[in-house]
């Protein structure tokens, strides 16, 4: 028997969120036209296999149950429904996507995103196609898995990751809307973003579900702009300017020790560099 064929590239629910999130990164980097949506218009329309697989990906996703039973009867029905499809069309519409997305993106940047959803993804996946792809044993720890899911309790967590929570649960579609209005915010006061900017930007989408690879570019990013500001200050002859700037420096020093990275933080980084490239400009 095969060891575990799960792979992102076959997921439909996987292709589908990084392509949203591929949108925000094209629209952040200028990009006028994203082939990206242009993609997802393609190959998610209503109608589609592809579409109405999804479906019942995010069905599985979102629902919640306070007990087993109705768990399981929503999971058992989701795969009958899931068997109806024409399989055929499946493969056919997954190999033209991948085609697709290949002429216009590196594949392996584009797969490399950590998603908090691919746990249940990738159950969901196994479970979908059988045994025909995986393990008895890994079939049946997927529907546990995904039953577990199902039926998960909420957790108690402090004020402040509740609105993490709840946005990381969020449709695509409206956590790419947050991802604009995020630009928007910042360029209600600038208009143009730097190199750096704009890198932050991405690295705050790409990494949004792996808090621990943003925790650290946040960190490293910090201390980089910690140490710029520095060499700039002697240039700075005001001393109020001067003290303000001082205390930036402590900001970001305090910046360098957060243990939970929020949105206000990545905006503070695009503040602190548009600060930078004024004080560049200081003669």
């Amino acid at each position: 028997m095969k060891k575990s064929t799960h792979s992102k590239i076959k997921n439909t629910a996987i292709l589908f969120e990084l392509l949203s999130r591929q949108v925000a990164a094209d629209t952040i980097s200028g990009v006028e036209a994203s082939p990206a949506l242009t993609i997802i218009k393609e190959f998610f329309k209503a109608d589609s296999a592809l579409a109405k697989e999804l479906m019942l990906y995010q069905t599985l996703l979102k629902e919640k149950y306070n007990n087993t039973e109705k768990a399981n009867y929503l999971l058992n029905t989701i795969i009958k429904l899931r068997n109806k499809l024409n399989s055929n069309q499946l493969k056919e519409q997954k190999y033209k996507l991948i085609r697709e997305i290949k002429k216009h993106y590196n594949l392996t940047n584009f797969f490399k995103t950590n998603l908090s959803e691919y746990k249940i993804y990738a159950s969901t996946y196994r479970v979908f196609e059988g045994v025909s792809v995986a393990k008895v044993s890994e079939v049946v720890q997927s529907r546990y898995t995904i039953l577990e899911h199902l039926v998960r309790k909420p957790k108690s967590k402090i004020n402040e990751e509740k609105g993490t929570e709840s946005y990381l649960s969020q449709d695509s579609e409206i956590r790419l809307l947050a991802y604009k209005l995020m630009i928007d915010k910042f360029n209600e006061k600038y208009n143009d973003l730097s190199i750096k900017q704009k890198n932050i930007l991405k690295e705050y989408i790409n990494n949004i579900s792996n808090t621990t690879a943003l925790r650290d570019f946040i960190l490293l990013e910090s201390k980089s702009l910690n140490v710029s500001i520095k060499k700039v200050l002697p240039k700075v002859q005001d001393k109020i300017t001067t003290i303000k700037l001082n205390e930036v420096c402590n900001m970001l020093t305090k910046l360098e020790k957060i243990k939970t990275i929020k949105e206000e933080h990545v905006l503070s980084l695009l503040l602190y560099h548009e600060l930078l490239k004024e004080l560049k400009n200081v003669k």
